[in-house]
């Protein structure tokens, strides 16, 4: 490699300092206190520039970062782009024209390539363990299967498809667990990049093909992993298409002094063991929350809609309470206890402060009747309950023969 290059140079700083730019504030937001006392500063500072590049340079008005949308495909997220390649490119043309990076540049670039492996490999986990738990790919709900195909986004539809499989599910959640594994290990770095390639590519698919707004974000997922596989690609075509013995060669950079070798291995004993351990009991913590044991589950119709009661359904599933009508607006419900002889305490989503009551109380086998105190309203109802076991996506099942096929 001729590090003497001044292109080459000026590439592995750009490249190299996007990477942490676009990463940041990962490992830190790791590390306990670290937020606090130093990375919120440096991000309030890197919006600031993303603002003002926005505003100032690509003279976007009205123009503002919307906290937490559940969308990494913000207009703030495009604009933060260009203005993390502006300093990129910046910082790198300033370090080359200064003339201190000849023996540098390469050795940086190899150390950046190991942060994207962390940042990919970890990120992947997460999303991996996510898939064996209630959370991203939730199975089939009242709500969802009562809802007409023709009614549902795209990304509903995608998010329906895969939360109906466990098996597929645990499938793609054991995918992204080993290809984060082994990005995170310098011997299994470049299969892990090979894996991890496959497994990005496949969720970047799916995000362009049904409108998922993490785009963005996958992208990068994908483009980290293809450069943590180019200084590779070399022998690695050799070997396969050529079939030429090849050696992938040395795939870390030097470390000459023991006290960073020795912070070196600690920091690695953390990130790959105690991080993804965290994440683990992170999931396995929030489950208690989505999944909470609720007999009363159900979806409850039959019911007429009057100027006292404007939905003709209810929805009861987990911790969550759902009216609604055919083609009218929803009404979302947060389920905070489920008390004796069929009283429920439920809040409005949109205003917590104020909890309703619900009470319901069979009446013969299949007719219930319902009393929802909603503040000073109160409205009563009686009508019918649907379980899941009557809906034709549950019950059909897994079938070894069909003589047929049953598509409905």
């Amino acid at each position: 490699m001729n590090q003497s290059n001044p292109i080459k140079q000026f590439t592995f700083l750009a490249i190299g300092i996007y990477i942490i730019l676009y990463g940041f504030p990962f490992p830190l937001d790791q590390i306990p206190l670290t937020h606090e006392f130093f990375s919120k500063y440096v991000i309030a500072l890197k919006e600031k520039f993303i603002l003002f590049f926005g505003h100032s340079i690509l003279g976007i008005e009205k123009f503002e970062k919307i906290q937490m949308t559940g969308s990494g495909d913000t207009t703030f997220d495009y604009v933060s782009i260009p203005a993390n390649l502006f300093i990129a490119v910046l910082s790198a043309l300033v370090l080359v024209l200064i003339g201190k990076t000849r023996k540098y540049a390469a050795s940086f670039y190899q150390w950046t390539l190991i942060y994207a492996r962390y940042f990919v490999g970890l990120t992947l986990i997460t999303y991996g363990i996510a898939k064996f738990l209630e959370g991203q790919f939730p199975g089939p709900s009242f709500y969802t299967m009562d809802t007409l195909v023709g009614n549902i986004s795209p990304m509903g539809l995608a998010w329906r498809f895969f939360g109906y499989s466990d098996t597929y599910k645990i499938f793609m959640g054991l995918s992204e667990i080993i290809a984060g594994f082994l990005l995170l290990f310098r011997r299994t770095a470049i299969l892990g990049a090979l894996v991890s390639i496959s497994v990005c590519l496949n969720i970047v698919l799916v995000n362009f093909s049904f409108d998922v707004p993490v785009k963005l974000f996958s992208s990068h997922l994908l483009l980290f992993s293809i450069l943590v596989l180019l200084p590779k690609i070399k022998p690695i075509f050799e070997f396969f298409m050529l079939h030429k013995p090849s050696s992938l060669g040395e795939i870390k950079p030097k470390i000459y002094n023991k006290k960073f070798k020795v912070a070196w291995i600690i920091a690695n004993i953390y990130l790959v063991g105690v991080v993804p351990v965290s994440r683990a009991i992170g999931h396995v913590q929030s489950q208690k929350f989505r999944t909470m044991e609720n007999e009363w589950e159900g979806l409850y119709s039959g019911f007429d809609i009057d100027s006292n009661r404007p939905w003709n359904k209810l929805v009861l599933e987990k911790n969550y309470m759902v009216l609604q009508s055919e083609n009218g607006p929803k009404e979302y419900f947060n389920i905070q206890e489920i008390k004796e002889e069929g009283e429920i305490l439920i809040k409005n989503q949109k205003d917590e402060k104020n909890p309703h009551h619900l009470y319901i109380k069979k009446l013969d086998e299949n007719q219930f009747e319902i009393l929802l105190n909603l503040g000073e309203k109160e409205i009563l109802a009686i009508g019918s309950k649907k379980e899941k076991s009557s809906y034709e996506l549950v019950k059909r099942g897994f079938h070894w023969i069909n003589e047929y096929p049953y598509n409905r």
